[in-house]
């Protein structure tokens, strides 16, 4: 039996669609001081993400889980200019990017 959709249904799925969205951007912000892990959008290698983290004054920690991200240990505020170049910075949990 097909139960049909009902257009009252869509207010209430746009409000969860919203709240999720909103824990995830929550989740993935980076801390103001921290860990973070770095992402290149433009599968930038790791030298060249290194050295732009460096020259924000953030210490390298270790490579990221993917192939094009490095987690660093620096601020938020110097870090969030480098996403003019493609360099994304986001929190970086322990279970993704270990310890």
């Amino acid at each position: 039996m097909v139960i049909p959709f009902s257009s009252d249904v869509w207010p209430i799925m746009m409000q969860v669609t919203g709240t999720v969205m909103s824990l995830l951007l929550l989740a993935l912000a980076p801390p103001a001081h921290g860990t973070i892990l770095l992402v290149s959008l433009a599968d930038a290698p790791l030298a060249d993400i290194a050295n732009a983290a460096m020259a924000t004054g953030a210490r390298i920690a270790r490579r990221g889980p993917g192939a094009h991200s490095l987690v660093v240990f620096g601020d938020r505020a110097r870090l969030i200019h480098l996403s003019r170049q493609g360099l994304i910075p986001l929190a970086a949990p322990n279970i993704l990017c270990g310890e």
